[in-house]
Parts: structure tokens; sequence; C-alpha cells
């Protein structure tokens, strides 16, 4: 009887097969996590920058989020009685909230519609049709009257990552920006204005941030005209330059427009401006304008960077 032969067991596997088993399992595996980053990576596109370019610019192609610049008449709003532009007639229709455009010719030449809500909550998460978005609307403090205008006017909007809404208004924090753009304009639908921008700062909002104390800048009406003086003096310490062409009378008005900052957290950009004066010229001598050797930061900001404060034991504005 002829002997069995010995039959190989295929079902065993070697060290090169296990090798070559494992090494498919990984190529697989970062086959995997790159797809899912790239379909990661679409949406990012999408949400981050897409996406928000087109918010951007709709109102400049879609009919009712454009005005007739050049028609100066005016209508009676039949809720109120009060005299309006007629150019922002077809903006009113789309939305009751709207109340004038921000032109900010640094960063935005076609202008920024503005809406004011009945609090501060609802345009950080709304846009100007009422749909949901994390852009917003820039939007007027609640408690301004953008018809007779408060001493501070105050106009919120989010500093986005790609340069959208109020995110390129640091761009102020140059004196050289400044005095390329040292004027902007807020037109209502009640007047045009312009006004002449006198300081840009970092501020906090937290106490904790500078220790244990917060500059009212976001206060519409004073006790009286001393203490805005008060509080211009101190605006103009925390600026990054400041010019004294650009001069702040007591009956004067100021344009706040505030926006978030990364320098710490909660922190926020600050630019002001000075209406310009019944009969004053728009012009600025930016040749005026000095760098602020002295500039007062928040605490955080000291801390951030690794230096003295040299504001710590310093007196506070109040508004007692």
């Amino acid at each position: 009887m002829a002997k069995n032969k010995e039959v190989k067991d295929d079902s065993k596997f070697t060290k090169k097969d296990v090798g070559k088993a494992t090494l498919g399992f990984f190529r697989r595996l970062i086959l995997g996590i790159a797809f899912v980053g790239i379909i990661v990576a679409s949406f990012v596109l999408v949400d981050q920058y897409i996406k928000p370019r087109i918010n951007q610019n709709e109102y400049k192609k879609e009919p009712e989020y454009s005005a007739d610049e050049t028609n100066t008449e005016t209508m009676v709003a039949t809720d109120t009685g009060e005299e309006i532009r007629k150019k922002y007639a077809a903006l009113l229709n789309t939305n009751p909230d709207f109340v004038g455009k921000l032109y900010i010719e640094a960063i935005e030449e076609a202008g920024f519609i503005v809406v004011q809500g009945t609090d501060n909550q609802k345009y950080l998460t709304t846009g100007f049709k009422g749909e949901a978005t994390r852009y917003g609307t820039l939007f007027v403090d609640y408690r301004n009257d953008v018809n007779k205008l408060n001493t501070n006017t105050i106009i919120y909007g989010h500093n986005m990552r790609d340069g959208s809404q109020l995110g390129s208004l640091s761009l102020y924090s140059k004196i050289e920006n400044y005095k390329s753009f040292p004027t902007i304009k807020f037109n209502t639908i009640y007047g045009e204005n312009e006004w002449k921008v006198f300081a840009a700062f970092i501020i906090n909002t937290k106490a904790e941030d500078d220790n244990g104390y917060v500059f009212p800048y976001l206060t519409t009406t004073f006790p009286s005209e001393e203490k805005f003086m008060a509080f211009i003096d101190d605006v103009k310490s925390r600026s990054y330059y400041t010019n004294d062409s650009v001069d702040i009378k007591p009956d004067d008005k100021i344009l706040t427009l505030s926006t978030c900052d990364t320098v710490f957290s909660n922190a926020r950009f600050v630019l002001m401006a000075r209406l310009v004066r019944d009969g004053e010229s728009a012009e600025v001598d930016v040749e005026s304008a000095k760098e602020n050797e002295n500039q007062r930061f928040p605490q955080a900001w000291y801390n951030k960077k690794g230096k003295k404060n040299p504001f710590k034991n310093a007196d506070n504005f109040t508004l007692d």
C-alpha cells in the first residue's frame, strides 16, 4: 500500500501572512479616516467660507436687500407718524426691525444692514429675513433711540473667522488703517450721519479679567456732562492712538461698534466715533493722530502678554 502524502494545512497563517493582513487593515483604516476627513473638511469649507460669503453678498444681489441711494425723499410711517427715507422702504417691508445701514469703507464698501430688536439677544443668531444663523445680523442696542440718537449709540456684530460681519474691525487697531479710513457712516431710516473715528481699544466683559472691574463702555446716556467728558478721557487712555483734531464736546453724540476679540477670553474690540456736527467738515486731519505710548488694557491682556500692569492700582471710572 502506498504511503499517504503529507497534506499541507492551508488554514494556518504564517508570520508573513499576518503581517500582510495587519498592513491591509491599517491601510483600510487610514483610507477610512482620510475619507471621513474629506467629508468633514467639505462641511467646514461650506459652513465657514462658502455660506458666509453667500450671506455677506446676498443683499447686494436681491432687490429687497438694496436701497436707492440717490433717493432723498421722505415718507410718513403710518404706525408712528415719523418721516422715514423712501429709499429704505423695501428693506423695511422685508423686516420692520430694519433701522439703517452702516458703512465702514475699510472692511465693507457695500455697507452692512443694521436692525434693532426688543432685546440684545435675538439678532445674535437671527438673519435679516428671520432665518436662524450663527452669523446673526448687525444690531443697535435695544435701549437706543435711532431717530433722536442718544449720547452713545451702540452697534453689535459678530467677529467671524472668515472676516465677515465685523470680523475685520480690528484693522482699526493699526494707526495706518485709521489714517486711511478715519470716518464711517451710519445712515438710518431717519437721516444720513457721518462719524469721525477717535478711539479703538480692547475691553473685558468679565470683572475677573480686570481686577474686579468692567469699564462701562456700553452706557447710552450719562448722568451729567462732566461724567460724559470723564468717560471720554478714559476711552482715550485705552485707545491705540489719539487724534486731538477730533475733539469731543459735552453735547456731542458718539457711535460705538462692539465685536468679540480673541486676545483673551470674552474680550471685545471697540471702535468709537463722533458724529459730524452741523456745518462741520467731515474731513479729518489724520496727520494729528499719534500712537498711544501709554495705552491702558484690562489685566487679562497683561497676563496673556506676560507683562506687568502699570494701571493695576489706578482709579476706575464710574457713573456714580
